[in-house]
């Protein structure tokens, strides 16, 4: 596919931006995500809004009590102590988010780790499915596939599942929050860069399901044919997508301050070359930045890298 002048007017186009916080880590590998929101204001996601663009500032998200014992490993019964709190903060992100959308305006959702995903993504497809419109594909930028279920996961960690609930594989938790209208179609998603697949999320890419785009890739094809590649994958014919992004996506040498980091990965300009290429697709509708770990950064060099990834994305100045 390539990026014309003919291509179609974009959709957002006259849509203004609102940001919203969410200043969660409890789906986490451990604390510290919860202070992503303030530290990419502080590294100018504000300065980077348009006159006309509002940040809502962050929603509530009650925090774990500290008395409460997290078990790791696999919970088919999804009996994790944080579960609630999750459940809780997703739903409200859910419908503030539908809420924007439905005004027709541009969620960018600030966090947090990439649990919010199963809200923020969920208020997008509910949206498009109220207004009678075709729920836009999904991109998702992630070292991880977060495509495990509460069965498959090593871990139990809730912020490796918010893709395969919002895809259908079943995560009881996080499809309460989702409902019967916030799902998206397994064929219209890509997956950016996964580098660090469990056994069960590998089993899922295939031509009836999402579609991967791992890291090998990025070693023998420019950036923009492969940005191309996915448009082809979730927007054709000059569709609408939403864009889930996680800092960890980057190589930790250059963007350390995330909760997860997974050794290699890509490179910050590999990255801007296809959000840049996406951006000019004008299909864009929703973006979250998540995973942004304020206690592992270094100078605020990986919070700057988020604000600049949401500058080539929504194409503020």
């Amino acid at each position: 596919m390539n990026v014309s002048p003919t291509q179609p007017r974009s959709l957002t186009q006259g849509r203004h931006v609102r940001v919203l916080g969410v200043p969660m880590d409890i789906g986490g590998a451990g604390p510290g995500a919860s202070g992503g929101p303030q530290a990419l204001r502080e590294a100018g996601l504000s300065r980077m809004l348009g006159p006309a663009d509002i940040d809502l500032g962050d929603i509530e998200v009650e925090p774990l009590d500290a008395s409460l014992e997290i078990v790791r490993g696999s919970d088919p019964e999804s009996r994790r102590p944080e579960w609630p709190l999750i459940r809780t903060a997703c739903s409200t992100l859910r419908d503030k988010v539908e809420a924007i959308v439905t005004e027709g305006h541009l969620p960018l959702v600030a966090g947090g780790d990439h649990g919010l995903a199963a809200g923020s993504m969920a208020g997008v497809a509910r949206a498009f499915r109220e207004a009678g419109r075709p729920v836009p594909g999904l991109i998702w930028f992630d070292a991880h596939g977060d495509l495990n279920t509460p069965e498959t996961s090593p871990s139990g960690n809730p912020h490796g599942m918010p893709a395969a609930a919002l895809l259908g594989y079943g995560v009881p938790p996080f499809d309460d929050v989702i409902g019967p209208d916030g799902f998206f179609d397994r064929t219209r998603s890509a997956f950016v860069g996964c580098r660090d697949l469990d056994h069960g999320e590998s089993l899922r890419f295939n031509e009836s399901g999402p579609h991967l785009f791992g890291d090998d890739r990025f070693q023998t094809e420019q950036p923009e044919d492969i940005a191309d590649q996915i448009l082809d994958r979730v927007a054709p014919d000059g569709g609408a997508f939403a864009l889930s992004f996680d800092l960890d996506v980057i190589d930790p040498k250059r963007a350390p301050g995330v909760n997860l980091a997974v050794p290699g990965g890509l490179r910050i300009e590999q990255v801007m070359r296809v959000l840049e290429r996406l951006a000019a697709h004008g299909g864009c509708v929703a973006m979250d930045v998540v995973e942004l770990d304020p206690s592992a950064d270094i100078d605020g060099k990986t919070a700057r890298i988020g604000v600049e990834a949401a500058r080539a994305m929504l194409r503020t100045t």
